[in-house]
């Protein structure tokens, strides 16, 4: 054989490893009950001002409004499954305290800008009580793996609507396999790396989706102001899986994401066009 039918076939490999990482699931589950909402992003908040991100209030006025809404899920130090996005509470409480390193008693001591505490998983499910679908976010803060199991436990008693998503794969691994009808999503982004959050490596996997042999999810959740990638591009035109779109804060983008055909717009700080 010739060097260039080599070259061809070590191409071709390459091709096909790459397609069959980045390939979401083949198994399309009705998830009809999940699109044609806006989402808002953490709640229907005002930036943490006297409506915090990740508040009851917060859920509580966008269920009102009529939009679903995404939140994030991680643990306390004593397995309380709690709403909130950073692993720490300085950016929105103002204390530099770790909330896996926190029984839920210390952190309901720290309250969020509005006065009101971090809530339970539990109480946002009683709010909300199926009237929007929700996306829930696993974050990997103390496991990722050992939130989503947290998670799975309370969404077994839930009938309102809802999929899953988080950027770590292995807690979409966990759903796929002790809840494989729940609708997953592997989050990503085409962003800038950001060296304090993610290695290069931990990057490039993401940018690219090549995680996605991990989680093998129904949806993709990428950023829409930096979805111009390569990966991105087969999503859409070869794979056409679903799409979640973030974080929207503007009409523009969500015009665009509405034009790139991203099934659940997740949007922030604006009031949308409906």
């Amino acid at each position: 054989m010739s060097i260039f039918l080599w070259i061809l076939c070590i191409l071709a490999a390459l091709a096909a490893l790459y397609l069959f990482l980045i390939a979401p699931s083949r198994d399309r589950p009705d998830a009809s009950m999940l699109s044609g909402w806006l989402y808002a992003h953490r709640g229907l908040h005002d930036g943490n001002q006297s409506v915090p991100e990740n508040s009851l209030a917060a859920f509580a006025l966008a269920a009102e409004a009529g939009y679903g809404m995404e939140l994030d899920v991680q643990l306390t130090r004593d397995g309380q499954l709690v709403v909130h996005h950073d692993g720490s509470l300085k950016r929105v409480c103002g204390v530099d305290r770790n909330i896996r390193d926190l029984t839920y008693r210390e952190l309901c001591a720290i309250p969020l800008p509005d006065g009101s505490r971090v809530p339970l998983f539990s109480e946002v499910l009683t709010l909300v009580n199926g009237r929007a679908p929700l996306i829930v976010e696993v974050k990997h803060y103390g496991g990722a793996a050992k939130n989503a199991a947290a998670a799975l436990e309370q969404l077994k008693t839930y009938s309102g609507p809802y999929c899953v998503e988080s950027f770590d794969p292995t807690a979409m691994r966990y759903f796929k396999k002790h809840a494989p009808q729940v609708i997953r999503g592997q989050l990503a982004t085409g962003g800038k790396w950001a060296r304090s959050e993610l290695n290069l490596a931990s990057y490039v996997a993401l940018r690219s989706l090549l995680v996605n042999c991990v989680s093998r999810p129904h949806f993709v959740a990428y950023s829409v102001p930096t979805d111009h990638t390569a990966s991105m591009w087969l999503m859409k035109h070869v794979f056409k899986p679903l799409l979640a779109g973030w974080t929207i804060r503007s009409q523009a983008v969500l015009d665009h994401s509405r034009a790139e055909g991203y099934d659940y717009p997740i949007f922030e700080l604006f009031t949308p066009e409906r």
